[in-house]
């Protein structure tokens, strides 16, 4: 199914809900190119975002970021899959409202939970409760996630079902044309 986006579409939403396996379902099924910004950050300092945030901290992480997710906004119309955090920095959230349609990506902190907990190498979840930093983080971040111009509750393990859903409230809100 190829199709003509007038923008790009920024996935946006906690750590685990999904963004990255959505992204790349949703890239191929369009036919447009994906931009893990978390992807792009780590080939680009050359150390993960565990590394990252080990060796330079959340704050250097953070203005990587920031910079990175402005210069995929400037690129053709594609899909962007972004991280947790990066609405923190209201530039990048001035940048994703003026230059893209962005959907929040959301999902139950218990279902996160499960789906990560295995997952060692996330910074934010170091030596910590996972459920009770979900919870916080999400706490923080909600009334940033809540100036998306849409969102997707993505809490089935099917993807698929999640992106043809997403396609049609894009058809709809047409930000993308057959």
């Amino acid at each position: 199914m190829k199709q003509i986006l007038s923008k790009s579409i920024v996935l946006t939403g906690l750590m685990g809900s999904g963004k990255s396996a959505i992204g790349k379902v949703l890239s191929k099924m369009m036919g447009v190119p994906l931009s893990d910004t978390d992807k792009i950050i780590e080939k680009e300092v050359g150390k993960t975002i565990y590394e990252i945030f080990n060796d330079s901290g959340e704050k250097y992480f953070r203005q990587v970021e920031e910079e990175v997710v402005g210069r995929v906004l400037d690129k053709a119309a594609h899909i962007i899959s972004t991280g947790g955090g990066s609405i923190l920095s209201s530039k990048t959230r001035k940048a994703i409202k003026s230059k893209s349609f962005s959907i929040w990506v959301q999902c139950n902190v218990d279902i996160i939970s499960k789906r990560i907990h295995d997952q060692e190498k996330r910074p934010l979840l170091k030596n910590k409760n996972i459920l009770d930093t979900l919870v916080k983080k999400n706490r923080e971040r909600v009334k940033f996630y809540r100036q998306a111009d849409t969102y997707i509750v993505n809490e089935n393990s099917n993807v698929e079902m999640t992106v043809e859903a997403i396609v049609e409230e894009l058809l709809l809100k047409k930000v993308i044309h057959k």
